[in-house]
């Protein structure tokens, strides 16, 4: 991308893409385009990158949205009594993530750890979700407080 805002720079095309700010916004890449030009460059942009998964051989295509298309995530914490497992965040999101695939409705793979905390008799994680998986999440902790 960088290479295209600079070979407009170089040929002297007057519509050159700007933005009003850029950074890291909730684990995602956030862009504010300054002008629908600008928008509609990027989303073009944007269409020719695909990246390769370490994990499988998927390719993955990125995707340029609004802000209305983005979704919200919720903040959940997680705290574990005792000593807390071997294992860090990524690792028991990616353990429960291959032991569960029997629960479409979790959609771990969006999850993203903010914060984790240890001590000898604990653990405190705290991980942004999207709505689905915490209502499904809701679901059963009803039912086990019911039983």
């Amino acid at each position: 991308m960088l290479q295209g805002i600079e070979a407009a720079n170089d040929s002297g095309n007057m519509s050159v893409p700007l933005f009003n700010e850029t950074g890291v916004r909730h684990g995602r890449i956030h862009l504010s385009c300054k002008d629908d030009s600008t928008f509609q460059w990027l989303q073009s942009a944007v269409a020719d990158i695909t990246l390769s998964s370490d994990d499988t051989q998927d390719t993955l295509q990125l995707q340029l949205v609004t802000p209305a298309q983005v979704p919200k995530l919720l903040r959940a914490e997680v705290y574990i009594s005792g000593p807390p497992p071997g294992a860090q965040g990524p690792e028991i999101q990616k353990a429960v993530i291959e032991s569960e695939p029997s629960r479409p409705r979790l959609h771990l793979d969006h999850w993203v750890l903010r914060h984790q905390q240890s001590s000898g008799q604990s653990m405190l994680m705290v991980w942004s979700i999207d709505k689905e998986s915490a209502d499904a999440l809701l679901e059963v902790a009803t039912l086990l407080t019911s039983l």
